[in-house]
């Protein structure tokens, strides 16, 4: 019959490790009494190096800072005074994620909600269901799954995938995304794309949205036809940061939708380019 082994493994710990993690200035006998706290054992013989015993249970011990970890639980997370460091420089967000924090506030304000989803699709997802020919994307190698072979060009045909998702959710349904695509080319566009989908969704209504974020944004353009395969004929524009329109009935079909969707999908890239 084998009983366990419960005999305390041994750790060296040192102090000045310990102080210089926590910003403190511990004793040796401060550090014992916070690991008995925490039910270690100690051994402060040395000058400044202490023998742990760690019981046998507490197989979470694995280096010096598990140990300091305990110190500072012990001490109470509390009581450290905060710092501030002694940086010559500060950091602050970039230009393009100040901007798409903005666009993100001003979705929300409109009424969208955000959602997030894979850069990796298929053929199917990205052109055929989407009544377009296919074409040339960045492919992954070896990929694991046929559904993610591919990297998106754009956002759309993912928020029509969870549109077909909460098909039985109640209408109205305003989503949108902030997201990467990537080009044939292997470049990274960063766009955003929305979707309205209720029983009297049309072009004015996406075209008021799109209008109500551009000059909230700032940005003036000007509104031309636009012929899209995704988008009833007629019913479609573009701007000079993308275009927008009210969806084809044959692409509803594919995302077994059966109210309207209007949708835009406007590139951040345009947008900066704009703002210089």
């Amino acid at each position: 019959m084998k009983t366990p082994d419960l005999t305390p493994r041994e750790m060296l710990l040192s102090l000045d490790y310990v102080n210089k993690i926590l910003g403190m200035t511990f004793s040796k006998d401060e550090v014992k009494k916070h690991l008995e706290r925490m039910r270690f054992d100690a051994d402060i013989s040395g000058e400044k190096i202490l023998k742990v015993f760690i019981p046998a249970y507490r197989g979470d011990i694995l280096h010096q800072i598990d140990l300091v970890e305990d110190v500072a639980i012990s001490y109470g997370y509390d009581k450290f005074q905060p710092i501030e460091p002694k940086l010559s420089t500060y950091g602050s967000g970039s230009k393009a994620e100040n901007f798409a924090k903005n666009v993100r506030e001003l979705m929300i304000g409109l009424g969208f909600q955000e959602v997030t989803t894979l850069i990796l699709t298929n053929e199917k997802d990205l052109f055929l269901r989407m009544s377009l020919q296919k074409e040339k994307t960045t492919e992954t190698e070896n990929s694991v799954s046929a559904e993610n072979a591919i990297a998106r060009t754009w956002l759309l045909p993912s928020l029509m995938k969870i549109l077909e998702h909460n098909k039985n959710r109640e209408y109205p349904q305003k989503i949108f995304e902030i997201g990467e695509c990537i080009t044939a080319q292997g470049e990274n566009a960063r766009k955003i794309s929305g979707v309205i989908a209720h029983s009297t969704a049309n072009f004015s209504e996406m075209k008021a949205t799109v209008f109500g974020i551009l000059e909230n944004m700032g940005l003036q353009c000007k509104v031309q036809k636009f012929s899209h395969e995704s988008f009833i004929r007629g019913r479609c524009a573009s701007s000079d940061f993308g275009f927008f329109g009210e969806l084809h009935p044959k692409v509803l079909k594919e995302f077994s939708l059966e109210v309207p969707v209007t949708a835009f999908e406007l590139d951040f890239g345009k947008f900066l380019a704009k703002e210089k």
